[in-house]
């Protein structure tokens, strides 16, 4: 892909870092136009863990459940691999009668040792009605005057590749298998493994908090893509330096949102915004070397991956300087400030950011 380059159209160097804090507070908005609602499938969960507890027997059934299908394919993908037809399903019946496999793509080895903790963790989730808990954490977080509606399928799921917690794919189904599709096509639907989710804290209370948390995040990126396409062309990024600043917003709003969940008012460590501060530095340097005229397409490109694909927090240098970018605008002008900037793209965004630097 081609990038053409207008460096007047946007002045990319987002310095300097804010440096006055202020405290934290809570806010609320009406949900009259946030008409959004997910359906929560936890059967590809449920049915897993009754196979490899032996409480099932018909690992076809298993197989072709929607969210198994989803998280196969995807193991698949992210292995960077290619498998047969019917492996998934070879897959599941070898790992549950102690067989020997050639490699665990799928993620299924851990299931048998955590059947006791994933059924307390999805009890947990139909306890405390995740669905409703997601549509009221994610409402605060779009404009009160903006009406958005929409429906998504999300599907818990006890397996999957080792790298993911959860993703948003867009999905068109085909003979009941899902074929991925680009950006605007098909539906997109969320899908997150429980079994990361139990790599948190043993304590089911906590491990509730973290998946939703985590749905919270891939919540809030489905919902934002619907938003997005009522949004102008002048709001889409066109250029490297926009390509990074618009995974900055997406992801450090979807990142900050998920923070917000977890620490419910307690405050920031210090580290937290030493790494953060070190983030908006890697920034600031990832958007003048994109802006050079003799960047390679490799180098591009890698770029663009790290900035949230990197592994780590301080390696995913966009999403967490996005993550610290939206903390300032939220507690420095509001939560209005942060919502509007999603009607107005990445430039509002950085904008909005550096007013709130200016504040004292």
């Amino acid at each position: 892909m081609k990038f053409s380059f207008n460096l007047k159209i946007f002045p990319f160097l987002i310095v300097p870092l804010c440096i006055v804090l202020t405290p934290y507070h809570v806010h609320a908005q009406p949900e009259t136009n946030f008409d959004v609602s997910f359906n929560v499938d936890y059967s590809a969960a449920e049915q897993l863990v009754d196979y490899f507890d032996w409480r099932g027997s018909n690992p076809e059934a298993v197989a072709a459940l929607p969210g198994n299908r989803l998280a196969a394919a995807t193991s698949v993908l992210l292995a960077r691999t290619s498998r047969p037809a019917g492996d998934f399903l070879q897959a599941l019946k070898n790992f549950r009668n102690g067989s020997q496999y050639d490699n665990d793509i799928y993620g299924l080895l851990p299931v048998k040792k955590h059947i006791g903790e994933l059924r307390k963790l999805l009890a947990e989730a139909k306890k405390h009605r995740l669905d409703t808990r997601v549509v009221g954490t994610l409402s605060a977080y779009f404009p009160v005057d903006t009406k958005i509606s929409a429906s998504f399928h999300v599907y818990l799921v006890a397996m999957g590749n080792e790298r993911t917690e959860a993703f948003v794919r867009r999905v068109v189904w085909n003979g009941g298998e899902p074929v991925f599709a680009g950006e605007n096509n098909g539906e997109p639907v969320i899908i997150v493994n429980l079994l990361r989710v139990l790599e948190t804290e043993p304590a089911v209370q906590v491990q509730y908090i973290e998946l939703l948390a985590t749905l919270a995040h891939e919540c809030f990126h489905a919902t934002y893509s619907v938003l997005k396409q009522s949004l102008p062309d002048s709001t889409k990024p066109r250029t490297p330096p926009e390509y990074l600043l618009d995974i900055v917003q997406n992801e450090g709003i979807a990142y900050y949102l998920s923070m917000e969940v977890h620490r419910v008012g307690r405050p920031l460590s210090q580290t937290w915004f030493a790494e953060t501060s070190q983030s908006m530095d890697n920034l600031n340097k990832a958007l003048n070397e994109l802006s050079s005229a003799g960047i390679a397409p490799a180098r591009t490109q890698e770029l663009l991956m790290n900035a949230n694909l990197s592994g780590s927090f301080t390696g995913n240098y966009g999403a967490t300087a996005g993550m610290r970018m939206a903390y300032e605008i939220d507690t420095k002008l509001g939560r209005q400030a942060l919502t509007e900037t999603l009607l107005h793209g990445f430039a509002s965004f950085v904008q909005t950011y550096q007013k709130a630097c200016g504040r004292r």
